[in-house]
């Protein structure tokens, strides 16, 4: 049975984040690049790594909005999200990252116009492990929770996420989860493989 829906985790499922945060925000505070990447290796929020040197919200958002072409996406994303809406697929995102961020790095990229529905934290809208962000997207493109539906994502949370909001988890294993979660139904070796889901 092909996806009926296919929801997206970002950091790590659709871009490689971390280089491209690390050089924005050493850039913007004076740090070596390599000592804002470790912190976020192990695991930092960008936004709390970006606080902590004193670089504020509005002038991260102001370095996604100019620079955020250059965040780099994995292999074959484009093609297969332009496969994915000629199929009549729809697609969802739900990140972690704050709307404010997010929003600016989705346009920036050209992945954001794929989008039927995109969740980011807010109010009333917990982050993830909570499912909150899945079940808005499958309401907001007419979807019920089923085997036919898809969370994509490379960690944990994700799966947590998936498992509870009774969608089947297919985890992006070229991410930055260096194991496999449980609960995980697919593991993809590549983002076109959600070709095959």
């Amino acid at each position: 049975m092909a996806a009926t829906a296919v929801v997206l985790d970002l950091d790590g499922t659709i871009w490689d984040s971390r280089p491209w945060f690390a050089e924005v925000v050493a850039q913007l505070s004076g740090d070596p690049v390599r000592q804002v990447e470790r912190e976020l290796e192990s695991g930092a929020n960008i936004v709390h790594v970006a606080k902590h040197r004193g670089v504020s919200k509005s002038r991260l958002a102001r370095a996604a909005e100019e620079r955020g072409g250059a965040m780099e996406l994995y292999e074959q994303v484009i093609p297969t999200l332009e496969r994915l809406r000629a199929r009549g697929t729809p697609l969802g995102i739900v990140t972690n990252l704050p709307g404010w961020l997010a929003g600016h790095l989705l346009s920036a990229t050209g992945v954001g116009e794929y989008a039927a529905a995109i969740a980011t934290p807010r109010a009333g809208l917990a982050a993830k492990p909570k499912p909150h962000g899945i079940r808005w997207v499958l309401a907001e493109i007419g979807r019920e929770a089923d085997a036919g539906v898809w969370f994509v994502g490379d960690g944990d949370a994700d799966a947590e996420a998936a498992k509870a909001a009774l969608v089947r988890f297919a985890w992006a294993s070229y991410g930055y989860g260096p194991e496999e979660p449980d609960g995980t139904d697919k593991a993809l070796l590549s983002f076109d493989e959600l070709l095959g889901l």
